[in-house]
């Protein structure tokens, strides 16, 4: 029913969409094998899988205490996690941003004998 209520909820802010939040269950320690994965603010260890394979690692920013309020209060009211409902409104604007600029690419971090 959450679930159901997150898909109407951002479905008519967002327009229809087709990805669905989805719970980590279990953590497990991940190989964190370049320096560019820790720079991007990932903490070893803190690496997690899906039973399909897809890795996760913690992300954090910083917001207006206003937008994190709402957050919150959707999150409560609507009986999901927060970290389901920002990955769900953050996979709505990455899909919006390909959609018009064509698909993301990972940028490969350079090795510090190649600048300098």
């Amino acid at each position: 029913m959450a679930k159901n209520n997150m898909d109407i909820l951002l479905g008519n802010i967002l327009g229809d969409a087709a990805i669905l939040p989805q719970e980590i269950n279990q953590e497990q320690p991940c190989d964190i094998s370049d320096d560019s994965a820790l720079a991007a603010g990932t903490k070893a260890g803190s690496c997690a899988k899906t039973p399909n394979g897809e890795s996760w690692r913690h992300f954090s920013f910083i917001c207006s205490q206003e937008l994190v309020d709402k957050v919150q209060a959707i999150a409560h009211k609507e009986g999901f996690t927060i970290r389901a409902f920002m990955e769900y409104v953050m996979r709505q604007g990455i899909d919006a941003y390909e959609s018009k600029h064509g698909k993301i690419k990972k940028i490969k971090p350079k090795d510090i004998h190649e600048v300098l």
